[in-house]
C-alpha cells in the first residue's frame, strides 16, 4: 500500500530538491567560468602567435607589467635675460608635465641660468625636491581579485595626487614670473646651455626638455655623451634674424647628434605641446 506523504514531509523534500538545484547551478557556473578563462587565454596566445610575438601567460592573480620602463625626463627653464618668452613658457611647463607624465616616470626640473650645472639651479617641485617619481601601476590580471583591485585603485589615487601637487607647484612659478624676472636682472648674466646638458648626461635621462632660445654665452664645452636620448626644444625663441636662428639651430643639432642623441625636435612658442612617445630604451 502506497504511503501518502504528510505536508511537513512534502515541504522537506521540496527543500532538499531546491538545495540540489542550487548546488548544480554553482557547479555549472564554476565550470563555465573555467572554460571561458581557458578559451580567452588560448585566444590571446593564438593572436600573439599569429602576430609573431611571444608572451608568458600570467598566473592567476599576478599583475601584468607593461612593456619597457618609465621615462626619466629633465626639464630646463631658461631664466636668463636673453629668453624673452619666459612669461609665456612658464604656464606651458605645468601643462606639459600634466600631459606627459605617466606612472613609472621620473621628472626633474632645473633652471637654465649662468651656471646650469650647479645645485642652485634645481627647482623644488615636490616635497622640497627637484625630482619626482610617479609610482608604477599594475593592473591585476584576475578580474575577481578584489584585494588587487583595491591596491591598484589606491596607487592610482596616489599618482593623481602627486601629479596634482607638482602641477600646482609649477603653476606657482607662473604667479612669480615678475619675481623671477627680478632674479634675472640681479643674478643671472649669461646662459649656460652646456652645463645643463652635462647635468643631463650625469643624470642619465631618457628625455631632455628645454624652454630656451639656446643662446649659450658661458662656453663650458666638454665631451658630451647622450646616447639614445631624445631632445625637445619647446617655446623656442626664434629672434629677429632668421639667419642667426638657423645658424643656432644647426649648431646645436650638430652638437647633439655628435653626442649620440636619437631625436631632436624644435617647437615654436605658438605650436601645440607634443606628446612624448613611450620610452622603450630599457632601465636607467
Amino acid at each position: 500500500m502506497k504511503r501518502t506523504l504528510q505536508p511537513a514531509e512534502k515541504k522537506q523534500c521540496h527543500c532538499e530538491e531546491l538545495v540540489e538545484v542550487v548546488r548544480l547551478v554553482e557547479v555549472v557556473s564554476r565550470l563555465l567560468r573555467w572554460i571561458s578563462t581557458i578559451f580567452v587565454r588560448a585566444l590571446v596566445a593564438s593572436c600573439l602567435l599569429l602576430a609573431g610575438c611571444t608572451t608568458v601567460v600570467p598566473k592567476r592573480g599576478v599583475a601584468v607589467q607593461s612593456r619597457g620602463s618609465g621615462k626619466k625626463v629633465l626639464v630646463g627653464i631658461d631664466i636668463t635675460g636673453s629668453y624673452a618668452l619666459l612669461p609665456q613658457a612658464l604656464p606651458l611647463v605645468a601643462d606639459f608635465f600634466m600631459m606627459n607624465s605617466v606612472p613609472g616616470d621620473t621628472w626633474i626640473f632645473r633652471w637654465i641660468e649662468r651656471n646650469s650645472y650647479s645645485d642652485r639651479a634645481a627647482i623644488p617641485v615636490f616635497k622640497g625636491k627637484s625630482s619626482v617619481t610617479l609610482p608604477p601601476l599594475r593592473k591585476p590580471s584576475n578580474p575577481f581579485d578584489k584585494r588587487g583591485k583595491v591596491k591598484y585603485l589606491s596607487r592610482l589615487r596616489e599618482v593623481i595626487a602627486i601629479k596634482k601637487q607638482v602641477t600646482e607647484n609649477l603653476q606657482e612659478l607662473t604667479k612669480k614670473a615678475q619675481e623671477i624676472r627680478t632674479l634675472q636682472r640681479e643674478r643671472v648674466r649669461g646662459t649656460d646651455i652646456w652645463g645643463f646638458l652635462i647635468k643631463a648626461q650625469d643624470l642619465g635621462v631618457s628625455d631632455i626638455v628645454m624652454f630656451t632660445d639656446l643662446g649659450d654665452t658661458m662656453r663650458n664645452e666638454m665631451p658630451l655623451r647622450l646616447d639614445g636620448v631624445r631632445v625637445w626644444i619647446l617655446g623656442f625663441q626664434s629672434g629677429k634674424k632668421p639667419k642667426e636662428t638657423s645658424k643656432r639651430r644647426a649648431y646645436w643639432t650638430s652638437v647633439l647628434r655628435k653626442a649620440g642623441v636619437s631625436e631632436i625636435s624644435f617647437f615654436d612658442i605658438s605650436e601645440p605641446l607634443p606628446i612624448l612617445p613611450k620610452w622603450e630604451g630599457g632601465e636607467f
